[in-house]
């Protein structure tokens, strides 16, 4: 465990929460700042200032830390929402007074103005009430707007000093189509996700893909001995790897701009065979794991 700095007094509790959530996953991962740094597209100078509360952390930095401990998703995003209107609330100091009243502006009982029309109190006060989700929806922009250009600059940063335009990881040891026939575990291609997935005769079929190295990969799973993993690259380039025992297999990898420059295919012994649509931007959830009557000498699964 860490020995952590205390976190200022001023962070409101949801924006302390999502903080000391990330310390404890970043204690999990047992990754050292440069290290973090170079499994992500943070800068390490980025990842001291969100783990001792000293800025908003971005969305992308907190999902990404949370895949490298196979965290929730969902959780986080969700504590992370939660953490972006507590930044812009204490970012925001001025929308705290007109929320009070000024004790010298109340109007004595009986007087005139305190008799003005339910339907005119009323009026004023959705006016006071638009007035003031203005100002916290305007401090939640200008907050995540100023963590934008800050970690802009730091990654700009970052690339100068590595001398890479797109400041990938240090430990990425191809980019594009230097990546095409090779393993994208050897090569150190990290943070790979699923961006097309079908299921031929039982067998999932997954185009898998990585923004550091720019390339992707046909993984399948549910499979049998003999099976076939191919992935199809946009400019003809082809790999693949067969299931030599359990029921899952990856394919070698082609260089790929985007993931829609690529598809995932797989030949079954039995002769079915098929592909994915070209890979979409969205990340898919991956396949689950296989039942325990699946065995791995049943093609197709």
């Amino acid at each position: 465990m860490a020995d952590w700095k205390p976190l200022p007094d001023t962070l409101e509790p949801d924006a302390r929460a999502v903080v000391e959530q990330l310390r404890r996953l970043k204690d999990r991962s047992g990754l050292s700042l440069a290290a973090l740094a170079e499994r992500t597209l943070h800068s390490k100078s980025s990842w001291e200032r969100y783990l001792n509360g000293k800025s908003l952390p971005p969305r992308q930095a907190v999902e990404a830390l949370g895949r490298l401990v196979g965290a929730d998703p969902a959780r986080l995003a969700a504590q992370w929402e939660l953490a972006a209107r507590a930044w812009s609330r204490q970012d925001s100091p001025e929308a705290a007074p007109a929320r009070r009243a000024d004790p010298a502006s109340v109007t004595p009982p009986g007087s005139a103005q305190s008799r003005e029309p339910r339907t005119d109190r009323a009026t004023r006060n959705w006016i006071v009430l638009a007035v003031a989700m203005a100002l916290v929806v305007g401090g939640v922009a200008v907050a995540l707007w100023t963590t934008h250009r800050t970690n802009a600059s730091a990654d700009s940063e970052r690339s100068a000093t590595t001398g890479e335009a797109g400041a990938k990881p240090l430990h990425v040891r191809c980019f594009e189509q230097s990546c095409t026939g090779k393993d994208p575990k050897a090569q150190g291609c990290g943070d790979p996700w699923t961006s097309a997935l079908t299921r031929i005769d039982g067998v999932y079929v997954e185009l898998r893909y990585s923004d550091s190295c720019k390339a992707a990969w046909a993984r399948i799973s549910w499979g049998g001995v003999g099976d076939i993993a191919r992935v199809m690259g946009a400019k003809g380039a082809t790999e693949q790897d067969r299931v030599h025992y359990d029921t899952d297999v990856y394919s070698p990898m082609v260089g790929a701009d985007t993931p829609s420059d690529a598809r995932a295919c797989t030949v079954l012994t039995s002769g079915t065979h098929g592909c994915t649509k070209p890979g979409g931007a969205i990340r898919l959830t991956p396949p689950p794991e296989p039942p325990v009557s699946v065995s791995p000498s049943s093609p197709g699964g």
